[in-house]
């Protein structure tokens, strides 16, 4: 053999060689991932779980199809509630098994659990072709059925879902699916005694699931079971001992029964000035200061600190916020700068430190405040609550990217901090991402748990965007754990009003008149007065607001009430009669007064009614709604210098009146002069709260008036919270500013979208002439020129389409 032979022979071999310990290694990793296997098996059977996981792990490392290690390991993790988790390793495990059994059905009941219908749909569907006779996959179809009925509105569905849900419970009781369908059924019939029923045949099955509580809770609630209540509250304290949430709603159970001793009994014994946990004396200091006051609170506050123990400086900063918050603002300064003084630079000082900013940006020293909160920012920039502080004052100047670039580093650190995602949610409704904010919204509400201030949030984000039987299902959903919250059960008392859904309304309502606050009993007589003139109950709704009106609790507002419906009927006579008789017994009350000139004007006596807002002014220059009365009066009967010199008057009495100053610069507009204008908008704008109507106003005119850079990036500025907005003139002044700055692209679609809506507005149809001129559409352009010139506008504007028509018509005609 030649050389050429002898090597290509012990290259042959090294290849055989090599090959061999590869598939030595093969076996090897397959062997060495069924010992893991087996050896974690070995830790579930000495009780190891933590082990048995870690064993379970290492197996994927070397071979990531073993079927019963991902179907162990997701079982475990599922058991141990770990969800999120579980239900990952089961779509793995279903990705590389469609057809196993356990995979689907498994994710099925938690897409069930987590309100996945859709992924419901696809692995009940699944299961059900894998097993077709198995009773809990055949529930979970019914589950499905009923929830789509529900959806669609389809009452015979409903019927046949609920009807096979009992069949199922007659052979099978434990199955809870089939419960949780009738339960649903009843609980949407306010059959309450059968929800009960229901309910405790459910807890004999699934004792520890919490949302049975809830749902017969709230029956009870529906039910006025009083003793009831406070039974079942002390059995789930029984049944979750660690949940500080259940003896909570004990406690706030008393307080709504006025057992306030029985309530303080409860807090008091939680709290203990030496524990390390300083939870429980907030919650006694909490409940202190709402309901016995705040000398009491810092006076219990003050026997805290003398006993000393390990959050005494944490506690002398809550006994200054209480002075603070009761008035005393000095005094609270002083304490918190004694307390701050010479303090070490621990994170209790920096957490104290952000309380005295807030105190001092609150009291008008803001300068102090930011400059308090940058000095803890510099030492600790993830210090959360000193972010917010910031980042709120952010939004409030303006600073958009600066106030998101500051979240956004806040929440790589504390993703699951509500406040953060609600102020990154207001930051992107002042930067116009309507649907970054609503997503925001919705991740608060989940990180909050469905808390009451999170969700209404949301809620009202909802039903800013229409989006009503999402806004429902929301506050529903929270209601399940606040059941007596009124602020949870007015918000959807307003849903149903505009939805204009009496019978759901009604169930409000009967909630409602448990809850012993007088705030609460007025809005929710609010309620019942909508719907009654909803449903053009004239009569039921007079009647109604008479009552109310003979109880001292409700008196001047329901009789107010009276008379606007009275005028709505056109009955001036019986209007001014009721308000003279009110007059008699209060005859200085200026809005009995200010709705008499009302009245005096729709009998066609503007002479006197003006000449009674001038009495009103006379005796209260700080009557905001006696000037803007009078002003409207005025721009309906009087001339516009006269209106001019009116709102000037006002101004002189309330100089930072949001409204006046938008008067007032509406008048410079009017007359001209563009500048006035200007400056009276962006007083406007603070005094406002950053209105977007002010906004839209004066980027308006900071780009239709004057044509230098620095106005027009202040435009840029104001319009953002505008992007996205279905608002015409909104989208025309958006549009303008975008064609100003060269977006020739977005300026036209939001200045197509601005015409469409102000069809016949001169200035609206220019801007979008010279839109499309500026993308080559000239054809376009001069057909929305033509079109502007038949509506009315100001000289220069007319004389501007004008000439823009005629050289367009010279340009398309070959410069002839």
């Amino acid at each position: 053999m030649n050389a050429f032979g002898h090597l290509l022979g012990r290259t042959f071999a090294a290849i055989l060689l090599t090959a061999a310990l590869f598939l030595s290694a093969c076996d090897t990793a397959e062997e060495r991932a069924e010992a893991h296997f087996q050896a974690g098996l070995a830790h579930l059977e000495n009780g190891d779980v933590e082990r048995a996981l870690i064993e379970f792990k290492n197996v994927f490392k070397l071979n990531g199809q073993h079927k019963e290690a991902r179907l162990t390991f997701a079982r475990l993790e599922r058991e141990r509630g770990n969800v999120p988790l579980a239900y990952r390793q089961y779509l793995l495990l279903v990705e590389q098994y469609p057809d196993n059994l356990e995979g689907n059905r498994a994710l099925a009941e938690m897409a069930l659990e987590q309100g996945l219908w859709e992924d419901l749909r696809r692995y009940v569907t699944k299961a059900a072709q894998l097993a077709p006779e198995e009773a809990e996959i055949a529930s979970l179809q019914n589950t499905l059925a009923y929830t789509d009925a529900v959806r669609d509105g389809n009452d015979a569905g409903i019927g046949q879902s609920v009807a096979a849900a009992r069949a199922m419970l007659d052979d099978r009781p434990d199955m809870m699916t089939a419960r949780h369908v009738v339960i649903d059924h009843l609980v949407r019939a306010q059959d309450w005694y059968d929800v009960i029923d229901q309910v405790d045949a459910a807890l004999a099955f699934a004792p520890t699931e919490g949302n049975l509580y809830t749902i017969r809770l709230h029956a009870l609630q529906q039910l006025g079971k009083t003793d009831e209540i406070e039974k079942q509250l002390r059995q789930m304290i029984d049944v979750f001992p660690g949940d500080q949430g259940v003896e909570q709603m004990l406690v706030e159970h008393f307080i709504d029964q006025r057992r306030l001793d029985d309530a303080e009994e409860i807090l008091r014994a939680k709290a203990d000035p030496l524990s390390e946990d300083y939870f429980p004396v907030q919650r006694l200091i909490a409940f202190l200061t709402e309901h016995r006051g705040h000398d009491a609170a810092i006076a219990e506050m003050t026997r805290t600190i003398a006993a000393g123990g390990p959050h005494a400086a944490r506690y002398r900063m809550m006994r200054a916020a209480l002075r603070f918050q009761s008035g005393d603002t000095d005094g609270a300064l002083a304490e918190m700068r004694a307390l701050l003084d010479g303090a070490p630079r621990t994170a209790q000082t920096r957490e104290n430190e952000v309380e005295f900013a807030r105190m001092l940006i609150l009291s008008g020293d803001r300068d102090e405040g930011r400059a308090v909160i940058e000095r803890v920012l510099s030492e600790d920039p993830t210090q959360t609550e000193a972010v917010k502080l910031k980042a709120a004052w952010l939004i409030e100047d303006d600073a958009i990217g600066d106030a998101i670039l500051l979240l956004r580093a806040a929440l790589e650190t504390n993703a699951r901090d509500p406040q953060l995602v609600t102020l990154m949610a207001q930051a992107h409704d002042r930067n116009g991402d309507r649907n970054l904010k609503g997503e925001m919204l919705t991740l608060a509400v989940e990180l909050s748990d469905n808390a009451p201030t999170e969700t209404l949030n949301y809620a009202q984000h909802l039903i800013e965007e229409n989006d009503l039987k999402i806004a429902e299902s929301v506050l529903i959903d929270a209601l399940r754990k606040a059941p007596t919250d009124p602020r949870l059960l007015l918000t959807l008392g307003d849903v149903y009003v505009a939805l204009q859904d009496w019978p759901r309304l009604e169930s409000v309502l009967q909630a409602l008149e448990p809850l012993d606050d007088p705030d609460t009993r007025r809005k929710a007589s609010e309620l019942k007065a909508q719907m009654l003139e909803g449903q053009n109950r004239t009569g039921d709704l007079a009647a109604f607001l008479g009552d109310l009106a003979q109880d001292p609790e409700f008196g001047l507002p329901a009789d107010l009430a009276l008379i606007r419906l009275m005028v709505i009927q056109n009955d001036l006579a019986g209007a001014e009669a009721r308000l003279d008789t009110l007059l008699a017994e209060e005859p200085e009350s200026n809005i009995l007064r200010i709705v008499k000139a009302h009245v005096l004007e729709k009998k066609g006596e503007p002479d006197a009614a003006a000449q009674l807002y001038r009495a009103i002014v006379a005796d209260d220059p700080g009557s905001t709604r006696a000037w803007l009365g009078l002003i409207a009066l005025q721009e309906r009967h009087e001339d516009p210098q006269q209106v001019r010199a009116t709102v000037q008057q006002a101004l002189t009495a309330l100089p930072d009146n949001a409204d006046l100053l938008m008067l007032q610069a509406e008048g410079y507009e009017w007359a001209g002069e563009w500048e006035a204008a200007i400056a009276a908008y962006e007083k406007a704008y603070t005094a406002s709260n950053r209105s977007p109507v002010v906004a839209n106003n004066l980027a308006s005119l900071l780009t239709t008036r004057r044509h230098d850079d620095d106005s027009l990036q202040r435009a840029q500025i104001l319009v953002r919270s505008l992007r996205g907005s279905r608002v015409p003139a909104f989208q025309d002044t958006y549009g303008w500013v975008a064609y100003r700055l060269g977006n020739y692209d977005e300026a036209l679609t939001y200045l197509e979208s601005a015409a469409q809506g102000l069809p016949d507005h001169p200035v609206v149809l220019r801007h979008l002439g010279k839109a499309y001129e500026a993308v080559g559409r000239k054809e376009d352009a001069l057909r929305v020129f033509q079109a502007a010139q038949s509506g009315e506008a100001a000289p220069d504007v007319v004389s501007d389409i004008e000439a823009e028509i005629e050289r367009l018509r010279i340009e398309l005609n070959g410069g002839q």
